[in-house]
């Protein structure tokens, strides 16, 4: 059968999107698996206006009715409802979690538009609940022409981009979720995804290329309207002010390393005031609170650690950045570890280390190894549950948007999963 070129770019979009693991927001919200429109045509109508402001590109996510949250667990509680008739969103269902993150935490609304900054995307992925605030700035058309107008370049990036930008800079909900894609998908995943976009074979996509694959991530957001975003300060840094600019895949993944270690940086430097290292119990709690598993499970597994801790040695950044690196392909290790183990028995340092090599090409310190079984052996036999340690772990990759079951529940789930299999 001979395909159009719009045609094979759709496909395309949609197994990038696929491969980053996004492939259920193209689905409707019934379930069942159609597409919910033509995304070639959904597409093209969001590029009527490209840049300057007024570009219809399908980021925006629309400024509820809902008073803005105080904190991030009353925006769980109050927004897991069903939307009332008074609120202009979907009836249909409930908001997403990410939605309801997205919401708690932009701090900037235009043109019935929420966005975040720099600094709040920051606080999203490194903080429990965001800062307290009495309502949403409102900006100007005069306000977002200076923020995008202050955005770097691309070959200005930087481990700090985002602490530069701080402030001056305007994120959409679509922008939002591609980045929360950079900090939990392995590189791997993005080289195929813009592999599959790029259609020419240059090795670079266009501001349109990409826009075909963000438009489809946020196709189904229950937060959008039909006035839609203006440009962001992502697409500026990638495309240019005007988006005439190409995205090179080797800058692009100079950019995930960056945002993937400025992140990292952040959540070490909140523990290690100043110093070059952090103990073992707050190397622990970073993993743990950042995969927003319940309160009562985080303190049983920062005792146990406690009770087993002879001396602390501490955890250097470089380690702290390896073991990070290592979890964004969990996936892979535990293919790994089954080949090594039997209907799930717990392994040994030497197994999970021999894990580790085969997935990753480098060794994790073994003092890190150490603290790890410390904290996820259940019994202190020197063996780790594997099935509870990839349960956890893959809440903290996800930073909390892995699942519903977590801790003893969650491990509990996964082990029936692997005997059945």
């Amino acid at each position: 059968m001979a395909f159009s070129t719009g045609s094979f770019r759709v496909a395309a979009v949609t197994a990038a999107v696929s491969t980053l693991g996004l492939s259920a927001v193209l689905r409707r919200d019934d379930g069942s698996g159609v597409p919910s429109r033509s995304l070639s045509t959904s597409v093209e109508s969001q590029r009527k206006h490209l840049f300057p402001l007024g570009r219809q590109s399908g980021m925006g996510l629309p400024v509820p009715t809902l008073p803005a949250p105080r904190t991030f667990a009353a925006a769980s509680s109050s927004e897991n409802k069903a939307a009332t008739a008074e609120e202009p969103v979907k009836k249909s269902r409930s908001l997403k979690k990410r939605e309801r993150r997205f919401q708690a935490f932009a701090s900037c609304e235009h043109d019935g538009q929420l966005f975040m900054t720099a600094q709040d995307f920051l606080e999203s992925v490194t903080k429990q609940a965001p800062r307290a605030r009495r309502h949403r700035k409102k900006l100007s058309n005069e306000d977002v022409a200076r923020m995008l107008a202050s955005t770097p370049a691309l070959k200005k990036g930087s481990q700090d981009l985002f602490r530069q930008m701080w402030q001056d800079s305007l994120f959409s909900y679509a922008d939002y979720l591609f980045m929360l894609s950079v900090l939990t998908k392995p590189q791997q995943h993005f080289q195929i995804a813009f592999r599959m976009l790029d259609v020419d074979g240059n090795k670079s996509i266009e501001l349109n290329e990409f826009l075909k694959f963000q438009g489809a991530v946020n196709k189904s957001s229950a937060l959008r309207s039909g006035e839609e975003a203006d440009s962001s300060s992502l697409l500026c840094h990638f495309f240019g002010q005007n988006g005439s600019g190409v995205l090179r895949f080797q800058d692009f993944f100079h950019f995930m390393d960056n945002l993937q270690r400025e992140v990292l940086e952040l959540e070490f430097k909140n523990h290690s005031q100043g110093m070059k290292v952090i103990n073992e119990l707050e190397f622990a709690e970073i993993l743990l609170r950042t995969a927003h598993i319940s309160e009562k499970d985080v303190e049983l597994y920062i005792e146990r650690l406690r009770a087993r801790l002879d001396q602390s040695h501490g955890i250097t950044f470089d380690q702290f950045c390896n073991f990070d690196k290592f979890l964004n392909n969990l996936h892979d290790f535990s293919i790994v570890v089954k080949m090594y183990t039997v209907a799930g028995h717990p392994i040994t340092k030497g197994q999970f280390q021999r894990a580790v090599k085969a997935c990753m090409g480098y060794d994790l310190d073994e003092h890190l190894i150490d603290t790890v079984f410390k904290l996820f052996d259940t019994d202190g036999d020197g063996r780790l549950s594997h099935e509870e340690f990839i349960v956890v772990m893959q809440k903290r990759v996800q930073r909390g948007f892995g699942g519903k079951r977590t801790g003893w529940d969650g491990y509990k789930a996964c082990v029936r999963k692997q005997v059945s299999s």
